[in-house]
């Protein structure tokens, strides 16, 4: 029993391993809050494939904080990023009561 139990236990870790380097690689720079002509605000900042093949999809989400409270949240997505190409994102602030003051990251994925 004790011998299975070690096979299984390496190979999962052989299994994470794997599935780990097919994580690429991206950079998430010089997000910050834009006010919008209408009045509304709204998350930009730029995602930069640091790989040598194209990202079928890139999903950056943030959790939007007033006073360090969670109170929105908002998403962008993109598909095909280019090899070392970077992605000016926009990411809308919907939030009905409470207007954010501070943002962090919740997510970032890419497919490759």
């Amino acid at each position: 029993m004790k011998r299975l139990l070690t096979l299984f236990a390496l190979a999962c870790a052989l299994f994470i391993s794997c599935a780990r380097a097919d994580i690429a690689p991206v950079s998430l720079t010089d997000v910050h809050f834009v006010k919008t002509e209408a009045g509304k605000l709204r998350l930009e900042g730029m995602v930069k494939n640091l790989t040598d093949r194209s990202l079928r999809q890139v999903y950056v989400a943030f959790n939007l904080l007033r006073n360090g409270m969670v109170v929105g949240y908002t998403t962008a997505i993109t598909f095909n990023l280019a090899p070392d190409d970077t992605w000016h994102f926009e990411a809308p602030c919907r939030t009905r009561v409470f207007k954010p003051d501070h943002f962090r990251l919740a997510e970032l994925s890419a497919i490759p």
